[in-house]
Parts: structure tokens; sequence; C-alpha cells
């Protein structure tokens, strides 16, 4: 895996007086975000994301290349198409002390797959047949139908490993404590104030993590990070604001890198409320063409990104490219868009775009948008509200016309893509049109291993999502990773599919 070590002096250990113990090393990580539930298997943010990955492990992680990589699984092979054997790590233990076994393996995925869980990751798995032991430490794993993305979604934290006999015997209570097989394990929480974690002394990995203790201050406010990190409160943290970077530009012991991953800003288009004009499919179709994302690229991100599609770029796949939405001129599209608005009988629509006021990227985006659909005939206003009121219009409601947030694009083109399918997806229900014809493409894609043919099949999905303009691509997301240079040693991907932005944390060495 190819890995970037910054500043890689290794650190000095003082010795305590009148003996051979070293002090404990300490890393301080400025976390945006409270985490929004204990349950590894339930929540779905990324706030709550980058805490499990510090206490949880998954059987597979990825590569540098977005390729499969062992985690808890030591070895996997598909015998089949739904035949699959994993073999644990030899070693890997909860930090607990106890050694993780197939049983864990076996009951932490049947509980993501009980509807009682409800946990939103049970459809990426697919159809699971059958699991059982094959010795001390093999799975086997069967499928009731061929799934290829069932492999990539293991990758995901939201399928890490749980200790299913603590979980059964009451001893452990995954809605409210976190034991897993990570690097560190948690010591204490203030809700929304802090955590403290300590090293995980049975962690496989000998010799690691490198720092003994990880504390944890919660820190929402963008500009109280930034000074944190100014004085060296913090040893590292993260933006989602492109203007950390020059902020952060003329302080010398501080670096900021940007971190590229699959995940993409997108709009959500309320094809079922009929008080929308997006209800009526041509002007979702005029709205789409119109939309300026090389000008959200310019003036949000500063030229740092690039324009998206439902099948994230960052595989490289050529699926959505050729598609007028990005291929045509912009003055060719204006005219297409004005068109269609005109085919609708309804050439200044008014509509509003809803966003979370939490995220000034969000809005920034908002502004740039404003603009670009006025050109084709528009009134968009916009509409910052509080996020729990955001959610609520958005995924609850479905009172908007459209909204902006992101997408996590994950380890596989065959993943994010399936949020299209509202049944699928359930999260969109309430503004997402049922298209029979997509739906059965998105099911027949997930049987398709990588290959030629699998990739004529996205470019024929790409053509149905752009065709419905229902939920759109934006431009790439880029997570902005700062840390202080003269108190840390760290270790960063320059890609991540999961939101696994600290992957390497293990190998974080306070100086």
């Amino acid at each position: 895996m190819k890995r970037r070590n910054l500043m890689g002096t290794a650190a000095l250990l003082a010795l305590a007086p009148l003996a051979v113990m070293a002090q404990d090393t300490t890393l301080t990580w400025g976390k945006p975000a409270e985490i929004t539930g204990f349950d590894v298997h339930v929540a779905g943010t990324v706030a709550s994301w980058e805490m499990y990955q510090m206490v949880y492990e998954t059987l597979l992680t990825t590569d540098a290349d977005l390729g499969l990589a062992a985690g808890l699984a030591e070895s996997w092979e598909q015998t089949s198409p739904t035949t699959y054997t994993l073999t644990l790590r030899e070693g890997a233990k909860f930090s607990n002390g106890r050694a993780v076994t197939p049983d864990d393996v076996i009951g932490s995925l049947e509980r993501i797959k009980n509807p009682e869980t409800a946990s939103y990751w049970s459809p990426q798995l697919g159809d699971i047949a059958s699991m059982e032991a094959d010795g001390e430490r093999g799975i086997k794993v069967e499928l009731a139908s061929p799934q290829a993305t069932f492999l990539p979604a293991l990758a995901h934290i939201t399928a890490a490993i749980l200790p299913m006999q603590e979980l059964k015997d009451g001893s452990f209570d995954p809605a409210a404590q976190m034991l897993g097989s990570g690097p560190f394990m948690v010591e204490s929480h203030k809700q929304d104030e802090s955590w403290t974690l300590a090293r995980n002394p049975h962690y496989w990995r000998e010799g690691y993590p490198l720092a003994d203790m990880l504390e944890v201050p919660i820190i929402p406010d963008e500009s109280a990070r930034i000074a944190a990190l100014r004085d060296g409160r913090i040893d590292f943290t993260s933006f989602e604001n492109p203007d950390a970077q020059g902020m952060l530009a003329n302080a010398g012991n501080i670096k900021v890198e940007a971190q590229q991953t699959t995940n993409y800003y997108r709009f959500d288009v309320n094809a079922l409320d009929e008080a929308s004009p997006f209800h009526y499919k041509r002007v979702r179709q005029a709205m789409n063409l119109a939309l300026d994302r090389d000008a959200i690229n310019d003036f949000v991100f500063g030229g740092t990104t690039a324009p998206d599609y439902p099948v994230p770029g960052a595989f490289g796949k050529e699926a959505c490219r050729d598609l007028d939405t990005y291929a045509m001129p912009r003055d060719q599209r204006l005219e297409k868009a004005r068109g269609l608005l005109e085919e609708a009988g309804n050439t200044s629509p008014e509509v509003a775009l809803t966003l979370s006021s939490a995220n000034p990227v969000l809005g920034r985006i908002g502004q740039v948008v404003q603009q670009s659909l006025g050109e084709a005939g528009f009134d968009v206003s916009l509409d910052q509200v509080p996020t729990a009121e955001y959610l609520q219009k958005v995924f609850t409601d479905g009172d908007f016309d459209f909204s902006a947030s992101w997408l996590a694009g994950y380890t596989d083109p065959g993943m994010v893509i399936k949020w299209w399918n509202p049944e699928f997806a359930v999260w969109n229900g309430v503004f997402q049109e049922n298209v029979p014809e997509l739906s059965q493409a998105l099911d027949d894609v997930g049987a398709m291993q990588d290959g030629a043919e699998r990739d004529a099949k996205l470019t024929e999905i790409c053509r149905m999502i752009d065709d419905g303009a229902n939920l759109l691509a934006l431009v790439g997301k880029s997570d902005y990773l700062a840390y202080r240079d003269d108190q840390v040693d760290v270790v960063l991907a320059e890609r991540s599919g999961s939101a696994n932005t600290y992957q390497f944390i293990a190998e974080f060495e306070p100086k």
C-alpha cells in the first residue's frame, strides 16, 4: 500500500525518575462532531464512523488503489459465485483479552441482517443463505444469489465485528458501549465534550498503536479548531472547508493535506411532491443541464476537485462521462434546458434549495447554483436551516424542492449507485421516484463481477439516472487533514473509499 510518512523522525521517550518505564505518550485529535449513536451497526454518519474506526475492526480493509486488503481476516477466497471463505488473523483479540472467533463474525453479520437491528448496511451484504465455522479461524459464507459487492461491503466500518459472547451474556451493550479489537479502547466519555481512549493492550499488531492515549475533544466550530491547532492544544483534525488550506498556509508548524475520496456532493431533487416544480421530469432535467459543476469547483473549491458522476470518478470508470449533462458545452446545455422548461410550460420555475446551516460549504455551493440556474430561467431561493430541521424536511416530511448534501462512494462503483433504488435505500423514499427498469438494472449490476459487461451495465444505469434527474452528483468531495508536524508524525492514506480518514491511526506517533 502506498502511504505517506510525513516528518518521519522518531519521538524520544523520557525515562521516569529512578525507573526504566517510559512516560505515556498521548495524541490529541480535535474531532469536529460528536457521534450520533454508539451502535456501529446502525449509525450512518461519518462523525460516528471515524470514532468507531479507532475501536472496531472489519474483516477486510482497502489498499491505496481501493482494492481489498486484509483486516481481521488474514485471507479470503471466493470459491463459487455465491460461496466465500475467510480466515481470521491469528492472535486477533478484543480489548478485554478474548480471542476473536468465527462465532463473533457469524453473530455480527447475523445481527446486521436482523431486521430488528435496523441496520442500513444490511442490503449491501446481499441475501446470506448460511454461515458456518470452518475450524478455529475459518468462516464459510453462502449467499442466496451472486452479490459482487459482498466483499467490499465487509470493508466498511458498519460491518465491524462485535464480541458476540459478551453481547449475549449482557456484559456488553452495543447501544451504550464500545468493545472492539481495534488499536484503542474507550476509557471515558463526556457527551458532546470529549473522549479519552487508551491503547488496546491486546491489539494483534505487535508494538502498535504507537501512542498510549488518544484524547478527543469535540470542537464543532471551525475557527476554534484552527485556534487549537495554532496554539498546540490539538495535534490533528480535519476540515470540509477547502479554505482551511489558505487559513493555515502561514502557520509554520501546521501542515494541511487534501485526501481524495470516492465521496461527492449531491442534490436530492423532490420528484414526489406534486406542489414542487420538480415533480415534473422535464423541469428536473432542465435543472441538471443548467447546473455549472465547473463553476462549483472553481468558486467553492478553488479548482481542487472536479465534476463528479453517479459512478464516482475516483474509480476511473467511463460510465456517465459522455452524457450531455457533462459533455455538452455549457451554452448548448443552457439552450436545451430552456427548451425543456418551455415544453414543461414553466419557463421561470420558483424553487427553494434547502441547506443545513451547519456546513458553510453547502451555502457557498448554493450561491453558485443560484446564479447558474438563473441563466436558464430558474428563480432559486436558499433555505438555510438548522440540521435537525433539514433532516426532518428532507428525509421525513419530503417538504422541500431540492437539497444539498453528499454521498459516500465506498470502495466499489456498484455500491453507491444502489441508493437510486428507494426500496433498497429507504432513506430517500419520500422524494425518490421508484423506476422499475432502473431498480432491475441495479439488481443486475450487483451480481456482475468487474469487467466489460459490468462497465456496459453501469453506462446503461447512468443514462437512466440522468433521465430521471432525481438524485444528482455534483463535484468530488475531498477531506482536508491538518496536523502539527512538530508534535506528531502521521501516516495518511492518499485517498479513502469508506470515510476511513485515519486508516493508519495506529502509526501516528507523538513527538
